[in-house]
């Protein structure tokens, strides 16, 4: 039928709904102040726009080369969403920091709402009254001069961990996955964590490899339809919501038994930690969750950056021995072998601490953070970035940057250092990228700070770390491939773990034997 055919007041009423949306599509296109949204890849497509482009897996590096050809500052859209890639920490900076009042909030990511993610963990929490209070306690058990109340237990910790590493050297991933689990089980909850198959470990861990896999833009289709969520979980293709119903579930599992473990035995005896503490002022039921919520924040932040970070340690030191040689000179020459490096020790061991940087810059704990979002139109460079645009800062570019870390790709230590052997100024730039910017700034980066360092130069102290041989001497090549997602961990890897010294064996002995 053409559309002559149809009757005079029906043409004039498809004509004006066609005119309607044909003005909305542009209004709607078009920047406020007839400026420019920022360069980026071109729209393969009028209604969906970028949908093709975007990745899955490992979207930073797709973002990174798009920024040799677009510039640092870069833009997409998929529907009526707008995606800002920061590529440089000073295009950061001034946005996340210098402009923290637009740029503080979250972006609504539907995927993560379902599993309940947004509701009580502060990391993807919508900036505002709730994340304010949780900010606040954060800052009152987290912030630097508290932190160093806790050495004594991260030093017990480490010191378990070391004994674990001399008996069981092959247990290696298990040993330090347990470490950061301990220190901030035993800070939170008071609650000594099994060597294996630890009960709210295995929450933790369960909920988080669900979270890792869903929090990456582009991982799932639900993010660019949201009202997918209505569909029934019993439709056919509704599996994203099945297990998302499932991840929730086990969200509120460890978000509460944890918390109602401490209160039950608070009933009984004196229980010191941080949850107890705050139990103590608590008084009413809404507070209640809020602590909870709190409380396995603080857990779930700490513990998987810092297993990331040391295992990239372990990593990094079985495929560059001439490194770890370094860093054991320095040691040797300064604290020697006749106790365990504490954390007095950290200001004299400049080496170390450019390999503890460099572990950061190398393999980025999270390669893409968490996205910011702008609770307000703005301009940069001259560029539009509308409200409820999500703005991701690139923290792969960033730290792979060839203009300030030449060959990129390699890890060296040196790169942080001067040549009197001082460290550089390069410190504040990596280390504030990876935990994060502005208002949004990791609270707990002081705790995971001094437990990734001291667990490092303890192991460097006293063991030797290698490649594994096999039955006819050769060296096992090590790959090197990491997991995908938002946090990224080595894939698991055999190397070899010795004691250097037979004085090694005996400080770790010694040290857990008066603990």
């Amino acid at each position: 039928m053409a559309f002559s055919d149809f009757p005079p007041l029906q043409s004039f009423a498809l004509l004006g709904g066609i005119s309607f949306v044909l003005l909305y599509w542009i209004l709607w296109r078009t920047p406020l102040h007839k400026l420019p949204y920022p360069p980026g890849p071109p729209e393969r497509n009028l209604i969906s726009g970028n949908i093709s482009d975007l990745s899955a897996s490992r979207p930073w590096l797709v973002w990174e080369e798009w920024g040799k050809k677009y510039g640092n500052v870069l833009h997409f859209r998929v529907f009526n969403k707008h995606t800002i890639i920061l590529n440089s920490y000073e295009d950061c900076v001034e946005l996340l920091e210098k402009r923290s009042n637009i740029y503080s909030d979250r972006p609504k990511i539907p995927i993560l709402d379902l599993m309940g993610w947004t509701s009580f963990d502060a990391a993807f929490m919508p900036y505002g009254p709730q994340w304010r209070y949780h900010r606040r306690l954060f800052q009152q058990y987290f912030k630097s001069e508290k932190s160093v109340s806790y050495q004594p237990v991260q030093t017990k910790k480490v010191n378990d961990f070391l004994y674990g590493l001399l008996n069981t050297p092959e247990d290696f991933i298990k040993h330090y996955r347990t470490l950061s689990a301990a220190i901030i089980m035993s800070l939170v909850y008071d609650h000594d964590v099994a060597p294996k198959n630890d009960f709210f470990v295995e929450i933790v861990e369960n909920a988080l490899g669900r979270l890792s896999a869903a929090a990456i833009p582009g991982a799932s289709l639900l993010n660019a339809f949201p009202i997918l969520r209505f569909t029934p979980s019993w439709f056919p293709g509704a599996n994203f919501k099945r297990k998302a119903i499932e991840a929730r579930e086990l969200n509120y599992q460890m978000r509460d038994l944890p918390l109602a473990s401490v209160e039950a035995r608070m009933k009984k005896e004196r229980v010191d930690c941080l949850a107890a503490d705050m139990l103590e002022n608590c008084q009413s039921q809404d507070q209640y969750t809020e602590i909870a919520s709190v409380i396995v924040t603080a857990y779930i932040g700490g513990a998987e950056t810092t297993v990331s970070t040391t295992g990239t340690f372990f990593h990094a030191m079985a495929l560059f021995p001439d490194i770890q040689a370094k860093a054991q000179q320095e040691i040797d020459s300064i604290i020697g072998s006749d106790h365990l490096i504490s954390f007095d020790d950290r200001p004299s061991l400049p080496y170390s601490e450019a390999l503890y940087r460099e572990l950061h810059r190398w393999k980025p704990v999270a390669p893409v953070g968490i996205a910011h979002a702008a609770s307000s139109d703005d301009v940069y460079k001259g560029y539009y970035i509308p409200k409820g645009a999500t703005v991701i800062p690139n923290i792969w570019a960033i730290t792979h940057d060839p203009i300030k870390y030449p060959n990129p790709d390699m890890f060296e230590p040196n790169r942080f250092l001067l040549k009197s052997g001082e460290l550089n100024e390069k410190d504040d730039e990596v280390i504030s990228t990876v935990f994060g910017f502005g208002r949004r700034i990791c609270p707990g980066r002081h705790l995971a700070s001094g437990t990734v360092w001291l667990a490092i130069a303890t192991v460097l102290q006293n063991f030797m770390i290698s490649k594994k041989r096999d039955s006819n001497g050769a060296e096992i090549p090590i790959i090197g491939e990491y997991t995908d997602g938002l946090v990224c961990h080595p894939q698991p890897f055999e190397c070899s773990i010795a004691p250097r010294t037979s004085s090694a064996s005996k400080i770790i002995l010694g040290s857990v034997r008066t603990k």
